[in-house]
């Protein structure tokens, strides 16, 4: 599914959820899961190994700086990948309502993997092997500053992520701005919804990404109409624009005169 980071972060800070156990379990190489059907909500956050995990369709590959999220009613199986443990942290949880679009979906965040964040679970795992009653709160305190931990490194990752994502974006505008592109196309390719591509797109570079596929064809187009003698019919066409009137509307918009003024302008100067 569609991943939104600041959705998801949402959700687990407005509806109602209770922590539950957090397990560091190690598996021998080799190990296989046969299968049986989930009935709690957990992170799985690997730190060593290599490992194939599947929840009914959904199938992930699990290593360091990968969190999977799993729910109730998934068949899960699992296999070792290398001839070396595999070791992971499990944090549970419930979650009984159903207005959630994420509490109740198998999915993976990229984290950068912290010592923070490896030594809350690892307070958190030497706790529920011996629970003590008077320490129920301190461990409860815990539990959510892990979950917030995961919540910030996936976050670093993913402005890592999108920064390299905006740069190859505009590379690929820079390429491609003569075939047809809508926003939501835009989107697809990277996996995200046309509404956040352009969000992320405006933050990293301050203009809007159609905007910024409009500026290329007219900077072209520019070029074309000081260089070549082909009809403004013909450039329009081969920046994008299959209507000259259009291409003619755009350009004098973005440049406050016509491309055959400008032409005839260029000319002049030359």
């Amino acid at each position: 599914m569609s991943m939104d980071l600041k959705q998801i972060m949402d959700e687990y800070a407005q509806l109602p959820f209770s922590l539950g156990p957090v397990r560091c379990i190690c598996t021998p190489p080799g190990h296989i899961v046969d299968g049986y059907r989930t009935y709690l909500s957990a992170f799985i956050i690997p730190f060593q190994g290599n490992a194939q995990l599947c929840m009914s369709e959904n199938s992930y590959e699990l290593q360091s700086g990968k969190v999977i999220h799993g729910c109730p009613g998934k068949w899960l199986t699992a296999k070792n990948k290398e001839n070396s443990p595999f070791k992971f942290f499990t944090l549970y949880y419930k979650y009984g309502g159903h207005d959630s679009s994420y509490m109740h979906c198998p999915y993976e965040l990229k984290i950068n993997f912290t010592p923070k964040l490896f030594s809350l679970l690892q307070q958190l795992a030497n706790f529920w092997k011996t629970p003590d009653t008077k320490l129920s709160l301190e461990m409860k305190t815990l539990s959510y500053s892990a979950l917030s931990e995961i919540f910030l490194c996936a976050k670093s990752m993913e402005k890592i992520d999108n920064h390299s994502v905006i740069e190859d974006a505009k590379k690929y505008i820079e390429h491609h701005y003569m075939q047809p592109q809508t926003l939501s196309d835009l989107g697809h390719k990277y996996n995200m919804s046309g509404k956040y591509f352009s969000e992320i797109f405006k933050k990293y570079t301050g203009i809007a990404p159609i905007d910024y596929l409009i500026s290329c064809r007219l900077k072209q187009s520019r070029r074309l109409l000081e260089n070549t003698e082909c009809s403004i019919k013909e450039i329009g066409k081969s920046v994008g624009y299959e209507d000259p009137l259009y291409f003619s509307r755009q350009f004098s918009r973005h440049y406050g005169i016509s491309p055959s003024k400008f032409r005839q302008k260029s000319i002049i100067i030359m």
